[in-house]
């Protein structure tokens, strides 16, 4: 989805007539790469969020109060308390056709003689979660009385800087430049002398020309060389045809800045009724320039298409080109509406690649002990050796002369030490054997241990994988991670402090055409739960032939199990395995009284004995 530049000149609209002149009594970051600010305007708090997420990059005002989503005060969060709380947006600017917006802030400056600002209770506060505010929420009605004029539109300019309330002071002055540009986005505090503060993003110069640091000079991202789609015109849209053939929607996009794709398309659908058309000398170049126009003049009518899955556009004018168009009431309800369901899906996404990483990162580390304590028993070779040269000696001990350097038995050397007596030399290895067999006692129990923990992490990524972005399953692996004591940390800080809250998932309870139940486990401890608490000795074990994968039982109640059953069985057993893209998957099918825990292992891990294999194709859950 484009966050363009008509959709940031339509939020910029929206600023203007809510938070201009509203003061910023609450700043956080609520992600890595998004900020948020409480701002007082009108007699009413405001929530600004502003993302530069790669692909969710925008900003817009959002209906619920915003929470603080960093363990830690970064840089930027600490120098915006500093330049933006208690600050009055005193501008909202968007460079011409550009995906750029400037919140310009002014607030007093601080001085050493606080004494009588801070009695009359001007004194900051912390809240609850680190997060900066102005002022007790108590007095901040009478507080903002100094800063509104009539209108209860706050007005810096008219407060007497001898006010009884404030310090004499003078004014900081900053911008807050969002820049919504994809995985170009950035969030960059700049100071009244045009020097970048601080950034969600630094990027240097081995990144990029347009350097982004703390010192530096803030510049405008260069200026596109294209066409003002407000001065459009037929002739300059005919004249097209001679740059460019093909698809007429990439040729305005080409052509035209502040043009996205969505733009191109709505125009080209007013002009002739269909989305897409190819570069022809006999289209009507004139409606298309008036509806192009039309576009970035007319007033906003923001709207939502729906889709099957949840909101499928947006744009600050009544979509034309899509199905299931509903106006909203403002764009940012629209933007709200439309990302809400997107970041969900984006952070289940991340959630799950980040937990897979983490167990990655755990496998590799239970490898290298399994390696370790592999050398180590492959050192027994060794040992026998010092046994059988120390008996050598003994045995031969006779035979040797005094000085003697070397003894050969069965063509074997043995290296002796002619300063050295022979029996000296012997005891000194059965020592050394004594020594490093008791080191070595009880290595295969351990190998066996490490060895049986790399296949219970394996199972936990393969699962996690298989059970794609289901919220409730992704919790419940990582606390099963933590538990079997795999991961060192949870991966998500906010889930942290909930990881003793048990997770929602639960097996998957279904029953078959013949009314038999089944039941699917997709985590190492479902899987014990269906096969050893669920499943009763008759019933049927399913499990994907030599690959990770669910447990899954048939219930028979001691009943004969119809081959429709098992083959409804087996492709879930098949759907919920790592070959689950596959077109079809060998399924092992046995009694479960034929499955047995691994002794010592963990959870889920089996053995099984007395199975028929079937082939089955993939099946979800019905």
């Amino acid at each position: 989805m484009y966050f363009d530049a008509l959709t940031i000149a339509a939020v910029a609209d929206e600023l203007r007539e809510t938070i201009l002149g509203g003061r910023i009594q609450r700043v956080l970051q609520t992600g890595p790469l998004s900020i948020g600010l409480e701002i007082y305007s009108r007699g009413q708090r405001h929530q600004l969020l502003a993302s530069a997420h790669p692909q969710l990059a925008r900003v817009h005002l959002v209906r619920a109060r915003l929470t603080r989503g960093v363990e830690q005060d970064t840089p930027l969060l600490l120098l915006m308390r500093k330049y933006l709380l208690g600050g009055q947006v005193v501008g909202v600017e968007q460079p011409a056709l550009e995906r750029i917006l400037l919140l310009s802030i002014a607030k007093r400056a601080e001085t050493r003689n606080k004494s009588r600002w801070q009695a009359a209770g001007g004194g900051r506060q912390v809240a609850d979660g680190g997060e900066q505010m102005a002022d007790g929420d108590e007095d901040l009605d009478e507080e903002l009385e100094i800063f509104e004029d009539d209108d209860g539109v706050a007005d810096l300019s008219e407060v007497d800087p001898a006010s009884s309330l404030l310090p004499p002071a003078s004014y900081l002055r900053c911008d807050l430049i969002i820049e919504p540009m994809d995985r170009r986005s950035n969030i960059i505090l700049v100071d009244d002398n045009n020097l970048v503060l601080e950034s969600v993003k630094r990027v240097t110069p081995r990144m990029s020309h347009r350097v982004i640091m703390p010192r530096q000079v803030y510049e405008l991202p260069p200026a596109q060389e294209k066409r003002d789609p407000t001065r459009a015109t037929g002739e300059g849209l005919a004249a097209m045809a001679e740059l460019f053939s093909g698809d007429l929607g990439k040729a305005i996009v080409a052509s035209y800045r502040g043009v996205s794709p969505q733009v191109a398309r709505e125009a080209i659908f007013r002009a002739l009724g269909q989305p897409t058309a190819r570069m022809d000398a006999a289209l009507p170049w004139y409606s298309l320039a008036a509806r192009l126009r039309e576009l970035f003049t007319a007033p906003w009518q923001p709207s939502l298409a729906a889709g099957p899955g949840g909101p499928a556009a947006y744009a600050p004018y009544l979509l034309g080109h899509l199905p299931d168009v509903r106006p909203q009431e403002s764009v940012s309800a629209a933007l709200e509406a439309f990302y809400a369901a997107r970041e969900e899906l984006t952070g289940h996404t991340q959630r799950r690649d980040a937990l897979a990483q983490q167990l990655g990162a755990a496998r590799e580390r239970l490898a290298r002990q399994r390696d370790q304590i592999g050398g180590e028993l492959r050192k027994a070779g060794e040992l026998e050796a010092l046994r059988w040269e120390g008996e050598m000696i003994f045995a031969f001990m006779h035979e040797l002369r005094p000085g003697q350097a070397e003894l050969t038995v069965e063509g074997r050397s043995i290296a002796l030490d002619p300063r050295r007596s022979p029996v000296e030399q012997a005891q000194e290895r059965f020592k050394a054997y004594d020594k490093s067999k008791s080191a070595l006692a009880g290595l295969p129990e351990r190998l066996a241990a490490v060895a049986a923990r790399v296949a219970g992490v394996e199972e936990l990524a393969a699962l996690l994988m298989i059970g794609g972005d289901d919220y409730d399953q992704i919790e419940q692996i990582a606390l099963e991670a933590e538990e079997l004591g795999y991961l060192r940390e949870h991966p998500d800080p906010a889930t942290a402090k909930r990881r003793r809250k048990a997770s929602k998932a639960r097996p998957i309870q279904l029953v078959s055409s013949d009314g038999f139940g089944i039941a699917v486990g997709r985590s190492a401890r479902q899987n014990e739960e269906v096969t050893f608490r669920i499943g009763r000795p008759d019933d049927i074990w399913l499990h994907a032939r030599t690959i990770h994968g669910a447990h899954v039982i048939v219930r028979s109640g001691g009943r004969e199990v119809p081959e429709q059953t098992l083959a409804e069985a087996a492709g879930l057993a098949a759907h919920f395995s790592q070959a689950g893209g596959e077109a079809a998957v060998e399924i092992d099918i046995c009694r479960r009284a034929l499955v047995r825990k691994v002794v010592g292992g963990p959870p889920g891990l089996v053995t099984y004995r007395a199975e028929r294999t079937l082939r089955a194709a993939p099946r979800r859950p019905w």
